[in-house]
């Protein structure tokens, strides 16, 4: 009995400091992402210049990310969010090698399978259900903690292999990543503990599925499908950017200055937004964050300049995080604390592809066309049919409530 008093509890200190750390697992699972888009032309120059082998590389590591987060939201209810995590500093560690080690096929197998679908999406699911569970004053304050993870990664990663890949090259580059984040990783999963709330009695209590409004299977759908449209937009500007500086006639250095905007910008507004979400329900935030984003990707259609495309830059950042956040919480919203893991790694899974799907999608359209403005009008259609897709989730929400 004296052990179970001293466990810790419901938004104790030690949920805040599990809250960090599973930011900082987050940011040391996403590392491997950013290598094809850093060492690019180094990997593409193995390959007979074929920049299409580390961009298949990257939309790999992406997808099977996401399709990783519905096995990993499972096995953590069935275990506990320490599991995945020591799967994942095993899986990113073989993965570092076997990606480095040998011809395309590895690369592929390697960001796919240990890089992927048992790495990273082995860190961001588990953790953003679990640390909900640890939390009720402050939940979506914890939940932005998690939510910038992939931002902190965007920014150390990058760093690192910038000044690592000139003396080393990108082989012995992902093979130091594997070793140091696989390493740390495992290390980490020995602090994580499951959620007292989700526990009862040693069993997970059953989902209320009565208190929906509207049936389970067509809720998930209209958020996988959300989660979907709202990433193809988002991901069409910010991965073409540089792209699209230098087609307007500026230096790559300013593309990469926007990018660095949109991630500054996600970093705040995400625990801004959180807070809101306190406030006025995350269903709204989530809207709010949609209207955001129509209105820098109806900018990115029309602007010349470089001040514009900073501005629009901060604009597009406001959601950038912030808008998938609101998934998580959204689910935690209507299904309770009951929730199934694997229900955010659904979401989850479809919001990835989204972004896989628009960065293949801004390019594709600018090779039928030679511009990025109607690209960024495909990407402005998406967003609405985001935009009405969580209108119809608010509008059932509220006819369910007044009966």
């Amino acid at each position: 009995m004296t052990a179970v008093r001293d466990r810790p509890g419901i938004d104790s200190p030690y949920a805040w400091r599990l809250a960090f750390v599973s930011m900082f697992c987050i940011g040391l699972g996403g590392g491997a992402l950013y290598l094809p888009v850093i060492g690019l032309k180094e990997i593409a120059a193995e390959f007979g210049d074929r920049r299409a082998v580390p961009s298949m590389a990257y939309m790999l590591g992406f997808f099977f990310m996401g399709i990783g987060g519905v096995l990993m939201g499972w096995l953590a209810d069935r275990t506990s969010p320490r599991v995945p995590l020591m799967i994942a500093g095993v899986s990113i560690l073989a993965g570092g090698w076997l990606a480095a080690s040998g011809g395309e096929l590895a690369l592929y197998a390697g960001y796919a399978i240990p890089l992927g679908f048992l790495g990273n999406a082995a860190t961001f699911t588990p953790a953003m259900n679990n640390i909900q569970g640890w939390f009720n004053r402050r939940r979506s304050t914890a939940v932005s903690i998690i939510s910038v993870g992939p931002a902190v990664s965007g920014f150390v990663w990058p760093q690192v292999y910038r000044w690592l890949l000139p003396d080393v090259g990108w082989r012995e580059t992902l093979v130091i990543y594997g070793v140091v984040a696989g390493t740390l990783l495992f290390l980490c999963a020995f602090y994580v503990r499951p959620s007292p709330v989700v526990r009862r009695a040693g069993k997970r209590a059953a989902e209320d599925l009565s208190v929906l409004p509207m049936p389970s299977l067509a809720l998930m759908g209209l958020l996988s499908a959300a989660g979907f449209c709202c990433c193809v937009a988002m991901a069409i500007p910010f991965v073409h950017m540089v792209a699209f500086c230098g087609d307007l006639g500026f230096a790559a250095a300013r593309g990469s200055e926007a990018i660095s905007l949109i991630l500054l910008t996600a970093v705040a507004s995400t625990f801004a937004m959180g807070r809101l979400a306190d406030y006025i329900g995350p269903i709204k935030v989530s809207l709010l964050c949609a209207l955001i984003q129509i209105a820098s990707l109806l900018g990115f259609v029309f602007v010349e300049s470089l001040s514009g495309i900073y501005t629009l830059s901060v604009i597009h950042g406001i959601p950038y995080i912030a808008i998938v956040q609101g998934y998580a919480l959204i689910l935690r919203y209507l299904y309770g604390p009951a929730i199934a893991g694997w229900r955010l790694g659904v979401v989850m899974l479809f919001a990835m592809a989204g972004m896989a799907v628009g960065g293949w999608l801004g390019g594709a359209i600018f090779d039928a066309t030679l511009s990025y403005r109607t690209a960024f009008q495909a990407a402005l259609a998406f967003n609405l049919l985001n935009l009405l897709l969580l209108g119809t989730l608010l509008f059932a929400r509220r006819r369910r409530a007044f009966a």
